[in-house]
């Protein structure tokens, strides 16, 4: 199964926009006085994009019930490039519905993950399925 590939630039107006003004995801000022050496990007902004990922490849099986869990392993700045990536790692069949677990993760530019973690979706058995 193929996953897509979501490309977002991160900018710091789409920060601004999820975050609001005057926190360590958009004063710089903030963020050193906390220590983290400049603003990062929220964790909900990063899992939104992996929610959009399984939307775009599952529908309304992840919308109805899907779950996701993330760790957000590697900080990320504005400036930065992430791209979505998923993998199926099992799936089981209940009755006329294929339960799926999957690895999700998000990498920067270079390559590196970011954000890792699992999701679950469903969707009707197909007769490929069986």
């Amino acid at each position: 199964m193929e996953f897509p590939v979501i490309t977002k630039h991160i900018t710091i107006d789409k920060m601004v926009r999820i975050s609001g003004e005057g926190n360590i995801h958009s004063n710089e000022e903030v963020a050193r006085q906390k220590g983290l050496g400049g603003i990062i990007v929220q964790g909900g902004q990063l899992c939104g994009y992996l929610n959009e990922m399984m939307i775009k490849a599952f529908g309304a099986g992840y919308v109805r019930g899907g779950e996701i869990s993330v760790s957000f392993i590697k900080r990320v700045r504005p400036g930065e490039t992430v791209l979505t990536h998923g993998a199926l790692t099992g799936r089981s069949i209940v009755g006329d519905v294929e339960h799926l677990d999957c690895e999700v993760w998000l990498e920067n530019g270079s390559g590196e993950k970011v954000t890792v973690g699992t999701a679950k979706a469903s969707r009707p058995v197909s007769k490929q399925a069986r």
